[in-house]
């Protein structure tokens, strides 16, 4: 089914008003890594995404590069990997960070 876009003003109220809540919570508590727990499905995605932009700040094109590369290859060879071998792994990758 194709659900319109609601009115621009509307969409901007809405907007605002989630703005301001989120401005209320202090960003230390909004995007506090201690709080994920590593055992949750989206704790690689968020910890591949952490490496890429940390590799991303490197200013030497070569070592950018290798931190890129490397980061993307060791995802895809453990991306099969479940259980504890998992969670020692993430724990291990958020020591890296």
């Amino acid at each position: 089914f194709f659900f319109p876009r609601p009115p621009t003003a509307v969409h901007h109220s809405i907007r605002s008003f989630h703005n301001k809540a989120q401005s209320s919570i202090p960003y230390s508590r909004r995007f506090n890594q201690a709080n994920t727990s590593m055992s949750s499905p989206q704790a690689p995605i968020s910890l591949f995404r952490s490496l890429l932009r940390e590799a991303k700040k490197v200013d030497n094109y070569n070592f950018r590069h290798y931190a890129i590369r490397r980061t993307r290859a060791g995802f895809a060879a453990n991306r099969e990997m479940t259980g504890n071998e998992a969670v020692v792994a993430l724990n291990e990758g958020q020591e890296q960070l």
